[in-house]
């Protein structure tokens, strides 16, 4: 007999979110997928569709001289570019001998690996999911329904993930992972995830059909074009206006929405 999971116990496996498996299941891109009583189930067997993942690292919670290999190489790849930085150069910021680094990564590219899925890994971590933003669609202000769409990054992992997308933009003409990574996770997605928030919200009737499409697309671009705008100047003063400029946009989207939207 086949053995199933539920999508959130698959989407843990595969080191994505449980909208993200239940999206897949939605789309008919799981095979053998059965749905039961409103819930996705996925056969066992079925090994991951999603391809972000890379190096096979099953965790990222890196310690000891692991863990200082992995954020040095992080921080060196930022400053001087993946092509400027040796193994010698993250052994001397690191305080070991070269070799050392054998014992924890095979080559400078596993290293890259394992940044790229590290940032997949973490990048949905926090979104909420389709489920959890029923509530708030049924009881929150659009203003702050948009704005749990947006999401933030936790503060334990924030630093790293906007490190890690200066990387990403630095190679995103020059490296076909992060390029797929920017294109897929980033933007279509992001998109993806924002038109189905909306297209429920119309479905239950909070809000009135429109676009959902092009307006999802707009919202996404919105967090996409403030993330590298602070990347490409990371200081408080451009922080600081990037932030007004993002929130007047949001308002912009939220008052279009607002005036399509039956008045209670």
């Amino acid at each position: 007999m086949k053995e199933y999971k539920t999508t959130a116990e698959k989407a843990a496996e595969w080191g994505v979110t449980p909208y993200h498996a239940q999206l897949l299941c939605r789309k008919g891109k799981i095979e053998g997928a059965i749905k039961r009583a409103g819930t996705w189930f996925i056969p066992d067997d079925t090994p991951s569709p999603v391809k972000y993942m890379k190096s096979g690292a099953k965790g990222f919670d890196f310690v000891g001289t692991r863990k200082e290999i992995f954020e040095s190489a992080i921080e060196l790849f930022k400053l001087k570019g993946f092509n400027g930085v040796s193994l010698r150069d993250v052994a001397e910021r690191v305080g070991i001998r070269q070799s050392t680094i054998y014992n924890h990564f095979n080559s400078k590219q596993e290293i890259l690996d394992a940044i790229y899925d590290y940032y997949c890994h973490y990048y949905l971590k926090d979104r909420p999911s389709l489920e959890d933003m029923e509530s708030a669609l049924e009881n929150e202000s659009i203003m702050d329904i948009i704005g749990r769409i947006r999401y933030e990054f936790k503060e334990d992992y924030s630093q790293k993930l906007s490190d890690i997308t200066k990387i990403i933009f630095q190679r995103i003409s020059i490296d076909d992972r992060a390029n797929e990574i920017a294109k897929s996770l980033m933007v279509k997605e992001g998109v993806e995830y924002v038109e189905a928030v909306f297209n429920k919200a119309v479905e239950m009737g909070r809000f009135a059909p429109f676009d959902t499409h092009a307006m999802s697309v707009f919202i996404n671009d919105i967090r996409l074009s403030t993330l590298h705008i602070w990347i490409i100047d990371s200081t408080p003063e451009t922080l600081e206006k990037v932030v007004a400029d993002e929130m007047t946009l949001y308002q912009y989207a939220t008052r279009f929405i607002t005036d399509l939207t039956p008045k209670a």
